[in-house]
């Protein structure tokens, strides 16, 4: 798993492999019976930049494989695979797209998506969009996107869906060059055999700098949402024809909610020579595994200090409050986690890290509380350092 730099016209390859050796006293993250056990995990991942003029290019391709010492029915490999470009037509116009796919568990990453953990299965997601800017001055911009995407489980109870969502944005920079008004309106389609969601939200937003390095930015809005939800209900009924005269049918029935609610988005962060930190709270709707609409409220920040030039120590926490009217499978819930990475140079692309992470979930609904300590070393192996990616204001 070697890889090499090569840096010509704007254009390089980088790659690094990462082996993971830990301990997990709740593998499965449950209330009933946690069990302990080590693990690891190896990650080779390649990364292939493009840029001219004109055109750009990021592509990024990469495996988790887990191995698990006692558990082996949990052994499993993630997968990510992903390409986005951007392709300026003309001096104002701009054009832009991405597609990926990514195979893992739900454990892995949609619990830190969501903050909802039911049970543990594999999860893959298609996803393609496409989008255009144009400068209608040299201080403003429109920007307009269409997404698509499929979500697939392998547990039979989880419910697959699809997504398309269409959002337009404008953007305005006043000549202190220090704020940017903006505003976003978008609506997403989410389609499953449990229920329908259609979702329409507008949103003001505001960034301000600080200074280079300090910048704060926040949206505020409201949506409306409209949720049909497929039942399934049994009834007994008469049927002379058979004996006993009786049988039991299902019947299908759809019930409507309708709702308006806030949306928000505040997000905060500053970069010095040595210190970094970040604050972010989000307030949005979401869809579950179990195809339910559920409201999502997160709180998450960050901070990271290089105290030498091999030394570096980072810290990460988050807490979810997620809640649902429970039309299919009902939702009140909090989860909490706090991760702290130590990270030591030892050489020329060789990173030494030493890891410890806590969960904890509580379901007010059942009234389960469980948590979960996890403790990592991990050994990485760098070669040209993966290009930047870049992520859009909203």
């Amino acid at each position: 798993m070697s890889g090499s730099y090569v840096s010509a016209s704007e254009t390089y390859f980088s790659s690094y492999l990462r082996f993971k050796n830990g301990y997990d006293d709740n593998i499965a993250f449950t209330y009933y019976h946690p069990e302990k056990d080590f693990f690891a995990i190896v990650s080779p991942f390649f990364y292939l930049n493009y840029k001219s003029k004109r055109t750009s290019c990021y592509s990024k391709f990469g495996l988790d494989v887990y191995k698990y010492a006692k558990y082996t029915n949990l052994n499993t490999t993630n997968q990510h695979y992903e390409i986005k470009g951007d392709y300026l037509l003309k001096e104002r116009w701009q054009i832009y797209g991405q597609v990926y796919f990514i195979k893992d568990t739900t454990l892995q990453s949609e619990l830190q998506e969501t903050g909802i953990v039911h049970v543990r299965e594999d999860r893959k997601r298609y996803n393609i969009s496409l989008g255009t800017t144009y400068s209608l001055s040299e201080l403003s911009k429109l920007t307009f996107d269409i997404t698509g995407s499929r979500t697939e489980y392998e547990w039979k109870y989880y419910v697959d869906y699809n997504l398309l969502s269409v959002s337009t944005i404008f953007q305005h920079q006043m000549k202190t060059q220090r704020d940017v008004l903006m505003s976003k309106i978008y609506y997403t389609n989410i389609d499953s055999d449990t229920s329908k969601v259609n979702n329409n939200g507008i949103l003001i937003g505001w960034q301000h700098l600080f200074s280079e390095n300090t910048n704060f930015t926040t949206f505020l809005g409201l949506r409306y949402t409209t949720m049909d939800y497929y039942l399934y209900y049994q009834r007994i009924v008469v049927n002379p024809s058979i004996w006993p005269p009786f049988e039991v049918i299902v019947e299908k029935r759809k019930q409507t909610d309708k709702e308006w609610n806030y949306l928000v988005d505040v997000s905060f962060q500053k970069k010095g020579e040595r210190i970094f930190y970040s604050l972010n709270g989000n307030h949005d709707l979401i869809y579950s595994s179990f195809g339910e609409a559920v409201n999502r409220t997160r709180i998450s920040g960050r901070f990271s200090y290089k105290w030498s030039p091999r030394w570096i120590l980072s810290l990460f926490s988050s807490y979810h409050i997620t809640s649902s009217k429970g039309r299919v499978y009902k939702e009140d819930n909090r989860f909490f986690s706090f991760r702290s990475n130590l990270r030591y140079l030892l050489k020329d692309n060789w990173f030494l890290e030493f890891s410890y992470s806590y969960s904890n979930f509580s379901d007010r609904v059942r009234d389960h509380n469980f948590d979960r300590n996890q403790f990592l070393i991990i050994l990485t192996f760098q070669l040209g350092k993966p290009p930047a990616v870049k992520y859009k204001t909203f």
